[in-house]
C-alpha cells in the first residue's frame, strides 16, 4: 500500500510539472492547445524562438497573454499539501507515523500535528486544531465572498452575452429583411427603367419604320408615273407615221420635261442609338439618384438609450414611455436619454440640419467618442436645446437647428434648408451659438491622447420629457 501511494504520488508530481522546466508549476498558464507551462518559462521559450508556438505540440498560440489555470493551481495547492501531511495524517484524524490522536497544528508548517511530532517540528509555533480551524475559516470567508461576487459578475456579463446573441440574431433578421425590401425597391426601378427603355425604343422603331413605308409609298408612286411616261414614249417612238409622230410630239416632250427630282434618303432615318445606348449605366445611376435618399447622418442605435425609438432607415427618432428590452452593451447611453452619429471624424468642416419641431425637450450637438455613457457625467457633450420648453445655450426656440463643426468650434443657428456656411463660418450676426472646444495638448504632454478622439454627432431627448407617443416631429438627422 505505501509504494502503490508513492507511485499516484510520483504521477501526481508529474501531472503539475512543467514541461519546459520540469519543476512544479509556478504561476501556470493554458495555451489553446489545452497543454500547461510555467509563465516565466512561456515567456522566456516565446521570447528566444520569437513566435508564439507551444513548446509541446508546436502549435501556434492564440492569444499574446494565455490565461492562468486555475485547475492546476487549485490541484497543485491541494494534492501536494495532502501528499505531504500523508505522513501526519492518518484516518480519521490519527497520526499515521505515530498512531496518536492529531491534537496540534503548525503555523509554520501549516499542517496537523500529534504530541510526538511536536519533536520534528522544532522553534515551530502550535495553536489548538479548534484555533487554527477557527481561524481559517474565518479568513476563508472573505475570500468566498469574494469568489461569489465574482460568479455573480460573470453569471451577470453571461446573461448579457445571451441577451446579446439573441438581439444579434434579431438584428440580423430585420436588417436581412430591410436590405431585402431596398434591393427590391431598386430592382423595382431598374425592371421599370429597363421597360421604359425598351418602350423608348420600341416606340422609335414604330415612327422610323412609319416614316420609311410613307416614303416608300411615296417613292413607288413616283416610279409608278416615270413607268407610264417611259411606256409612251417608247409606243411614240415605234410609230412610223411621221404626221402621227410629229402631231402628239409637243405632249410627249412636256411629259419628258416634267420628271420629278432624284430621290433623297431623309436624315436621321436609323434608329439613334446613342440616345440609347450612351452613358446607359450612367443615365439610370443619374436618375437613381434624384429617387434614393442620402442622409448624411446616420443614427447608432447600439448607442440608443432604451427608450429612444429610431425609425427603419436610423435617420429619426422618437421617444417612449416604456423601455426597449436592449443588451447593456457598452456603448450604449442607460443614464441620459442620448444617441450618437454612426460615424465620428476627427478634423475638417461638417455641418448638419436636425428638424426638431415642437417638443419642449431635445438637444442637439456634438460628443467626444469618449463620452461617458453609463453615469451621470455629462463632459464632453456640447450642445443646445430646449428643457421644459425653454431654450439652453441659444437665444430662442427653433424649430430647425444647423449645427457646423469647423477648426475646434461647434456653432449652432436657425437651420436653412439647402444653404451652406461659408468657408468663413457663414454671417455672424445668424449664429445663435458658438462654442470653443478645448484644443488637445502637444503631443509630449498628458493629454495628448486626446487628439486621436473623434467626435460624433449627438441627439438626445430630455428625460423629463413628457411628450404622449405619437409626439409629432420625430428628431431628423438630414
Amino acid at each position: 500500500r505505501a509504494s502503490s501511494s508513492l507511485v499516484s504520488t510520483s504521477f501526481a508530481l508529474w501531472d503539475l510539472s512543467c514541461p519546459v522546466c520540469c519543476e512544479i508549476f509556478r504561476e501556470p498558464v493554458i495555451l489553446s492547445c489545452s497543454h500547461s507551462l510555467c509563465r516565466a518559462c512561456l515567456e522566456e521559450t516565446w521570447s528566444k524562438g520569437g513566435t508564439q508556438d507551444c513548446p509541446v505540440c508546436r502549435r501556434r498560440s492564440s492569444r499574446d497573454q494565455p490565461p492562468p489555470n486555475l485547475g492546476v493551481v487549485e490541484e497543485a495547492t491541494g494534492g501536494l499539501s495532502q501528499s505531504e501531511n500523508t505522513s501526519h495524517r492518518g484516518p480519521q484524524g490519527v497520526c499515521s507515523l505515530h498512531s496518536q490522536k492529531l491534537q496540534l497544528f503548525c503555523l509554520e508548517d501549516e499542517c496537523l500535528v500529534c504530541v510526538e511530532c511536536v519533536l520534528e517540528h522544532a522553534d515551530h509555533s502550535f495553536c489548538s486544531v479548534g484555533k487554527a480551524a477557527g481561524q481559517r475559516r474565518k479568513g476563508l470567508r472573505p475570500q468566498l465572498e469574494a469568489l461569489q461576487k465574482k460568479m455573480a459578475a460573470f453569471s451577470k456579463a453571461e446573461l448579457t452575452c445571451d441577451k446579446m446573441v439573441a438581439h444579434i440574431r434579431v438584428q440580423t433578421q430585420r436588417a436581412e429583411r430591410q436590405i431585402k425590401e431596398e434591393f427590391e425597391k431598386l430592382h423595382c426601378f431598374l425592371r421599370d427603367e429597363e421597360v421604359e427603355r425598351l418602350g423608348a425604343l420600341k416606340e422609335e422603331e414604330e415612327e422610323k419604320n412609319k416614316r420609311m413605308k410613307e416614303r416608300v409609298d411615296e417613292i413607288s408612286e413616283i416610279m409608278s408615273s416615270l413607268s407610264d411616261t417611259i411606256r409612251a414614249v417608247e409606243e411614240k417612238l415605234a410609230v412610223d407615221d411621221d404626221v402621227s409622230f410629229l402631231q402628239s410630239y409637243k405632249t410627249i416632250m412636256e411629259r419628258t420635261q416634267s420628271v420629278p427630282e432624284d430621290p433623297q434618303l431623309g436624315s436621321r432615318a436609323l434608329i439613334n442609338l446613342a440616345k440609347h445606348l450612351g452613358n446607359l449605366s450612367f443615365q439610370v445611376w443619374e436618375k437613381m439618384q434624384k429617387a434614393v435618399k442620402y442622409t448624411p447622418v446616420v443614427l447608432d442605435p447600439n448607442t440608443a438609450h432604451p427608450s429612444l425609438c429610431l425609425s427603419e432607415d436610423l435617420t429619426s427618432l422618437r421617444p417612449e414611455d416604456k423601455l426597449q428590452s436592449l443588451p447593456d452593451n457598452p456603448e450604449r447611453f442607460d443614464f441620459y436619454r442620448d444617441i450618437l452619429g454612426s460615424e465620428g471624424f476627427t478634423s475638417g468642416t461638417h455641418f448638419w440640419d436636425v428638424e426638431v419641431g415642437e417638443s419642449d425637450d431635445w438637444s442637439v450637438g456634438v460628443a467626444s467618442e469618449s463620452v461617458s455613457r453609463k453615469i451621470d457625467k455629462k463632459s464632453g457633450l456640447w450642445a443646445v436645446g430646449v428643457r421644459d420648453g425653454e431654450p439652453y445655450n441659444m437665444m430662442k426656440k427653433t424649430q430647425r437647428i444647423r449645427v457646423s463643426w469647423d477648426k475646434w468650434e461647434v456653432s449652432f443657428f436657425p437651420g436653412v434648408w439647402g444653404i451652406r456656411p461659408g468657408p468663413a463660418g457663414g454671417n455672424p450676426s445668424t449664429w445663435e451659438t458658438v462654442m470653443r472646444l478645448p484644443r488637445p495638448a502637444g503631443p509630449h504632454t498628458a493629454d495628448s491622447d486626446q487628439i486621436s478622439e473623434k467626435d460624433t454627432p449627438t441627439s438626445s431627448l430630455s428625460e423629463r420629457n413628457e411628450c404622449p407617443l405619437d409626439w409629432p416631429p420625430s428628431l431628423r438627422v438630414l
